[in-house]
């Protein structure tokens, strides 16, 4: 190409997992366009003929997709250039494999390609006999190949070459006394780049000193391949951050800079924005403009971001986010581009419920849902990508631990384009979700979601559902006000949104999370799929408070971990914070008449006495979704546009390999001090000063309206974002609001439950002795790589929590539909009792004769399945609840063998006055079986736990949730906060009774780690006991 530029700018779709669709691309090429970038480089990985079959040409079809492909980047000025990775399997020596790579890229050339590049990375840098005989070393093999592939496509003016060395890291003993790499610059003809990753293979900086030196021994300025946004290596892990980094002034000591972004195409608006912003900084401050050699400067017009020299990342972060707002609202406005909520949440004329699976219910999905596909999404037929089997060697990774949970089975995230789009596909498993998906029922069953009264039911319990889906409307931009510490609205640029809508977010400073650092980071050694569910807090009747809720200053909010409290935050237990909409200033104080409709508000602990802790079911959605909906509207409707400062939250929560936005960091911040300082609010209170215990409840409050926060996000992402947005980044979300629901309970509890006797096996320190195991966060030095950071925030979290070395309790895939039901998971209340009781009523789907028994007797069941932990072991039960109510329960006894004593010296002799022996007789009828069961547990002499299994399993716990809970998101959290509550004072196992014919149950429990204990022990026949070690 004439007219093309020297520097070469742009991105590389160079990752291991399922590549981009063609229509994914074609999305790419003109961001790439509008933001003044000019190459894109094709080498997916797990494409078959790029890799593992590269010998093989393109079939003619493939071919006409290549070539449409490559049309539509000329069209938008991007220069295509192809990539080939011939160096697993190829003999350098010899003739026939030469003969064919030659072919295959005249096959490509003949497509209107102009520009090649052959990859050497991520191969074994040993050489064949046959290629020993020729070549006295592999470098020399590879200029070999290198410049006669050079010479036999005609030179073109673009050939990248990326040798096996291509970092420092990697370099013996480093780049400049590199064997390999001198023998590269003396041998490789002087027209070919050669390719360079920097310091690592994920380099958190580029500086020109380290750049010089490369280019000394590779005689010739290298391009940059830069993995700062890769995430293949880690499957809990996405990069929203800005572009930065990179020293000012690298474009004279570079021929070009190709980022290798995120495996999900959608998750890479703001870093392409932002590089698009470096380039155009880097162009107005080099020295030679023609020689940078660009005619895009121009293009790129006035507004488009900071001048001359002046590359800020903060600044070219906010440009990108208010892009980046208006691109996903615009993708949600769409045909077929907005993905409507999980069925649960009610979708009206969208499907329909009947019995069969999961809990007695199967979604039939209505046919006008898989009309249309994701946004960006190829319809049409295949194209040249496969994904190949078995690929193991990763430019940006370490070959991942088998069974690490990984999306995909190349260890990337599932998006939600077809199948069609990819030709010479090398694993069907690698199928993704299309525009037609499978039934939820399938989903939630295939999860395991333990059912409250599994034993107890039977199909036929249905579901209705209701609300209309969103449909396409062109609606303003909605923004809001940053969060700032101190609780004081910080303006974002050009900020006039209505004060109505700046409320709508908790307020943070814009781009406060530039600077902000990892703490000590976990190495997990298992990564986990993040998996879309349910999000957000929801309501429920008024229920009771446990004692006076501490209010927070601003001056609190903003002090440092070991900061004083101010002498009005109260001295009481907390309760839980089930934030709607936040205010102005997240530590404002209320009125009373406030309170009751804001349950974000924070109370005096005089309210906190009078004024029961409730919880706030959000409005119903306009009759018409479609409509133009006002400002104030924008921040109430679940189904409203994303705001900016939601979108800027998900940015920190997601930011940088090296670094986390503000929002990470302060949940990080929150969690650590509360977990050191948790002694304070124990049993008994080691600190005599109030002071201690109020400090503790402040920056307990505070993490309460963050997790909140967070929730809510996720409730409000499931219901606005664009379906090819949600199916890319709602896993990541989807797995940090799980961990932040179990989180944010987990606090709660320790407030007044935490043992703090001297033992040494029943103290919060002896807990946390797996710290010293393979899960304890290491002091990592800066030569460490991403991936010794497994799972980024949620790995950190994990490794927070008293279970957290149990990496197995912590994974499960993303459910197909996402859901943007709200959930809020809290220690037990007093008033819980009589709705958790209805619950596990209202479970069973029984005769009208066994109904009306349970109308005599309404506290049958739950006293069968809850009585004994309620009365007995209260403070170990933990309540799951959605707007419906209580909706889901976790109950323990710490001393199993103690309790179990109790239950039957006590608890059991008054029950059996309550309910007679002949009350479960009866003729066959619907939940005969179930009342049978229950009567029988009342009266039928108690058999004693084997002692092998109470010494290795001391603690006792029993999950269940209703039958209209289908996220299993939310029921693995509520195992996470027993089993961490368990395991904090001193457990060091848990068991389990299950009855042989529930397999639900037995399925859910089996991928929580438990195990069935060879042992014979119930209180009725066909049970059989589960355990896992903590």
């Amino acid at each position: 190409m004439a007219g093309r530029p020297r520097f070469l700018c742009g991105v590389v779709e160079g990752f291991y997992g399922r590549p981009w669709s063609m229509e994914q691309r074609k999305l790419l090429f003109q961001w790439l366009k509008r933001r003044g970038l000019n190459c894109y480089m094709y080498a997916p990985k797990d494409e078959l003929k790029h890799r593992l079959l590269w010998r093989e040409p393109y079939t003619e079809h493939e071919a006409v997709c290549m070539r449409s492909l490559i049309e539509a980047a000329r069209k938008q000025g991007v220069e295509f250039v192809f990539a080939i990775s011939a160096g697993q399997d190829m003999v350098f020596s010899s003739a026939g494999d030469r003969l064919l790579l030659q072919q295959k890229l005249r096959q490509v050339a003949a497509m209107g390609c102009c520009s090649f590049a052959l990859l050497f990375d991520d191969i074994d840098p040993c050489m064949c006999q046959a290629d020993r005989d020729v070549f006295p070393s592999l470098a020399q093999a590879h200029a070999s190949v290198a410049n006669e592939v050079y010479q036999e496509l005609g030179q073109p003016p673009v050939f990248l070459f990326c040798p096996t060395e291509y970092c420092s890291s990697l370099c013996s003993p480093s780049p400049s006394q590199s064997c390999y790499l001198q023998t590269i610059g003396q041998e490789l003809l002087p027209g070919i780049s050669v390719i360079w990753t920097g310091p690592k293979v994920v380099s958190q900086e580029l500086s020109a000193p380290l750049l010089e030196e490369v280019e000394g021994v590779l005689r010739r300025r290298p391009v940059i391949w830069d993995n700062l946004y890769a995430n293949d290596y880690d499957c809990r892990r996405v990069f929203l951050g800005p572009y930065m980094g990179r020293a000012p002034g690298l474009m004279p000591r570079l021929h070009g800079l190709l980022l290798n972004p995120n495996c999900e195409l959608q998750a890479n608006f703001i870093p392409i924005h932002t590089l698009g912003t470096w380039f155009q900084s880097e162009l107005g401050s080099c020295a030679n403009p023609d020689r940078a050699g660009t005619e895009m400067v121009a293009a790129l017009g006035d507004s488009r971001g900071p001048r001359e020299g002046s590359y800020s990342p903060q600044e070219a972060l906010e440009l990108a986010l208010r892009d980046w707002v208006a691109e996903i609202n615009q993708q949600a406005l769409e045909p077929g581009g907005w993905a409507p909520g999980h069925p649960s949440v009610g979708l009206k004329g969208r499907s329909r419920l009947q019995s069969g699976t999961a809990g007695g219910q199967e979604v039939v999905p209505d046919p006008e849902q898989h009309d249309s596909v994701p946004s960006g999404v190829d319809q049409h037929g295949p194209e040249p990508c496969g994904v190949a089997p078995g690929e193991g060697c990763r430019k940006v990774t370490s070959e991942p631990e088998k069974g690490s949970g990984s999306r995909t089975p190349n260890g990337s995230q599932q998006s939600p384009t077809g199948d069609g789009d990819q030709l010479a596909t090398g694993s069907k498993e690698c199928c993704e979700p299309s525009s037609s998906l499978p039934s939820v029922a399938e989903s939630a069953q295939s999860a395991g979601t333990p059912m409250a009264t599994k034993t107890l039911l039977s199909p036929g319990h249905t579901m209705s559902s209701s609300s209309e889906a969103n449909t396409s409307q062109n609606l303003p931009l909605p923004t809001s006000d940053a969060r700032t510490g101190s609780g004081s609205p910080a303006q974002s640029p050009s900020s006039t949104q209505p004060e109505a809508i700046r409320a709508d977010m908790l307020q943070t400073a814009p781009g406060t999370g530039a600077g902000a650092s990892p703490g000590p980071p976990a190495l997990l050694t298992e990564g986990t799929g993040a998996s879309p569910g349910t999000p957000a807090l929801l309501t429920d009747e008024i229920t009771a408070s446990s004692g006076p809720l501490a209010p927070v200053t601003p001056e609190e909010v903003t002090s440092s971990p070991t900061a004083a409290v101010t002498p009005e935050t109260g001295s009481g237990p907390m309760v839980p914070l089930i934030p709607k909409e936040a205010r102005t200033s997240p530590t404002s104080q209320m009125t009373s008449e406030e309170a009751r409709t804001s349950p974000m508000a924070l109370v005096t602990p005089e309210e906190a006495g009078s004024i029961p802790t409730a919880l706030t079911i959000p409005e119903e959605s306009r009759s018409n979704p479609a409509a133009l909906l006002t400002p104030e509207e924008a921040g109430s409707s679940p189904t409203a546009p994303l705001t900016l400062e939601e979108v800027r939250m998900l940015v920190e929560l997601f930011y940088l390999p090296y670094h986390h936005g503000s929002l990470a960091q302060e949940l990080l911040e929150h969690f650590r001090w509360l977990r050191a300082n948790s002694l304070s609010v124990g049993v008994p209170a080691t600190a005599p000063d109030a002071c201690g215990g109020a400090r503790w409840r402040g920056r307990a409050q505070s993490f309460q309206l963050l997790c909140a926060e967070t929730c809510r996000l996720h409730s409000r992402f499931a219901s606005a974002a664009s379906r090819a947005l949600l199916y890319d980044l709602h896993p990541y979300l989807w797995d940090i609001r799980n961990m932040l629901l179990a989180a944010s309970a987990f606090v709660l509890w320790l407030d007044g439950h935490l043992l703090c006797d001297p033992g040494p096996k029943s103290t919060w320190g002896n807990c946390f002795g797996w710290c010293q195991s393979i899960t304890a966060p290491i002091l990592l030095g800066r030569d460490a790589e991403p991936w010794a950071r497994r799972g980024g925030l949620f790995g950190e979290l994990q490794a927070l929590l008293p279970v957290g070395n149990s990496c197995d309790l912590f994974y499960h895939p993303p459910p197909l539909f996402p859901s943007s039901q709200t959930y809020l998971l809290r220690p037990l209340l007093p008033l819980d009792k009589g709705e958790l009781y209805r619950m596990c009523r209202e479970s069973l789907d029984c005769d009208p004769k066994v109904a009306e028994i349970l109308m005599a007797h309404p506290d049958l069941l739950g006293d069968r399945l809850l009585g004994p932990f309620l009365s007995l072991s209260p403070e170990y039960t933990f309540v799951l609840e959605d707007e419906g109510g209580p909706c889901g329960y976790a109950a323990g006894a710490l001393h199993a063998e103690g309790f179990l004593q109790q239950q039957d010296s006590s608890w059991l002799p008054a029950i059996r006055h309550k309910y007679p022996p002949d009350l479960g007789t009866g003729g066959p009828a619907l939940g005969q079986d179930a009342l049978e069961e229950a009567v029988l547990f009342f009266h039928a002499e108690p058999r004693a736990v084997p002692p092998p299994v109470l010494r290795r399993f001391p603690s006792l716990v029993q999950l269940g949730t209703a039958p209209r809970v289908l996220d299993v998101g939310a029921s693995r959290s509520l195992a996470l906060c027993l089993l961490s509550a368990l395991r904090a004072n001193g457990s060091r196992g848990v068991f389990c009774q299950v009855r042989d014919a529930d397999r639900q149950q037995l399925s859910f429990y089996s991928k929580l780690g438990f195990v069935a204990l060879p042992v014979a022990w119930g209180s009725s026949p066909g049970t059989q006991l589960l355990g896992r070690l903590l």
